[in-house]
């Protein structure tokens, strides 16, 4: 996909929040560090000053009850053809914008990210409409010394090193490491979305530090975030 240079006039935040979820009941809108989980990354919306509307696309009334607590958030009521267990991401999001052919450009901000930043948000929102970027994402920089699993059949399994020779390990500090996906936000004009992609065209990536790439996606990962939302959290302005 070849580089956009068309104009951004608006930019839309959206959250995913279907009601169902089969790991943690009702996991959007469950509380964490004191507030409902979507609320942590709502207010670093609001505050980012980044977007030029900001939406909760869901079809549960609990989650737009929460959502709407922040007079500036909107809701998009789903359909429910986007709104099964095995709906993608994607399908959610081209739907949205089906009904919203003004917006430009959209930043997919996941709820289960609650330790978001509003600098953050701004950082990438600049760099989509103002740096030349098609699409932005977050990642976080890891050190893990990584091997391919390769099957042998009955004699049994080996290994391989993917990223490092084992030979010449080397040293944390010698390393720069990796950047990672950690599913915080995905910024993307249209034009890429409605190609199918999150990340298409000149991409570019924002890193979030280790205290602030936290996802929620088990009950362990509870009660991991709320000492981490607790210590590291945006509190507002």
């Amino acid at each position: 996909m070849e580089h956009s240079n068309s104009a951004i006039n608006h930019l839309a935040a959206l959250i995913l929040a279907r009601g169902g979820s089969k790991g943690i009941p009702m996991k959007n809108i469950v509380n964490v560090g004191g507030l409902p989980l979507i609320c942590w990354v709502l207010r670093a919306a609001v505050d980012s000053n980044a977007f030029d509307s900001i939406w909760v696309s869901t079809d549960s009334d609990e989650v737009a009850e929460v959502a709407s607590s922040y007079e500036v958030v909107k809701i998009h009521r789903r359909s429910d053809e986007v709104s099964k267990d095995n709906t993608s991401s994607m399908e959610s999001t081209q739907e949205f914008l089906n009904y919203h052919p003004e917006i430009d450009a959209i930043g997919l901000l996941q709820a289960t990210t609650p330790c978001i930043q509003p600098s953050q948000l701004l950082s990438a929102a600049e760099m989509i409409k103002f740096g030349g970027f098609d699409s932005v994402f977050s990642v976080v920089r890891r050190h893990f010394f990584r091997w391919k699993e390769v099957k042998q059949g009955k004699d049994g399994d080996v290994t391989h090193p993917l990223n490092f020779d084992p030979s010449h390990r080397p040293r944390r500090q010698d390393w720069a490491g990796e950047l990672c996906e950690n599913g915080g936000f995905y910024f993307a004009k249209t034009s890429v979305v409605r190609q199918g992609l999150f990340q298409g065209g000149r991409t570019g990536y924002q890193e979030m530090p280790h205290e602030h790439s936290v996802d929620i996606d088990t009950p362990f990962d509870l009660v991991v975030a709320d000492y981490v939302i607790n210590k590291y959290g945006y509190k507002g302005k």
